[in-house]
């Protein structure tokens, strides 16, 4: 018989969410400003980041990445949802970023993340997933709740209504 019992998920409390929208803010700046030392800290050892076209980096690569390409011009989230699992946190949201591209132009990536973050040894949150899904088209109708879900963002969907 297991006697291990689950962690229950649950939306973070108060001081846990201002904890890990502070680790987000940090990333987020960092990223701008191409600090190389704070997204080390950030990012945990075994981080897997995939980007909206599907690019996937460990650590390494995703700090080769960024101080190469110099690509974040700006980047802004939506509400964010915070659930925990013990000592792991899952978050989810929109974002919308401002990129700089290879021949100097700018774009606009808008999508919904994930991230999933993990409470170290040190007390310290840090990034061990990434997954962003750009917005795209979509065939179906959206539902009714896929509508008041959809209110923020820009996806244009076939057959919804005018």
């Amino acid at each position: 018989m297991n006697s291990h019992q689950p962690h229950p998920v649950v939306h973070a409390d108060g001081d846990i969410r201002a904890e890990i929208l502070a680790v987000e803010e940090r990333r987020r700046t960092a990223l701008l400003a191409v600090d190389l030392a704070t997204l080390d800290d950030l990012y945990d050892d075994t981080l897997i980041h995939t980007h909206a076209p599907g690019l996937t980096h460990d650590k390494a690569q995703l700090l080769e990445h960024v101080a190469t390409r110099q690509a974040y011009l700006d980047m802004t989230r939506g509400p964010l949802t915070i659930r925990l699992i013990g000592d792991v946190a899952i978050m989810t949201g929109r974002i919308v970023n401002l990129l700089d591209s290879p021949d100097g132009t700018e774009r606009v990536v808008r999508g919904q993340v994930i991230q999933v973050l993990r409470r170290c040894e040190d007390d310290a949150w840090r990034f061990v997933s990434f997954q962003m899904t750009p917005d795209g088209e979509h065939v179906w109708p959206a539902t009714e709740a896929e509508r008041a879900g959809l209110a923020d963002t820009t996806i244009e969907q076939k057959g919804s209504p005018a």
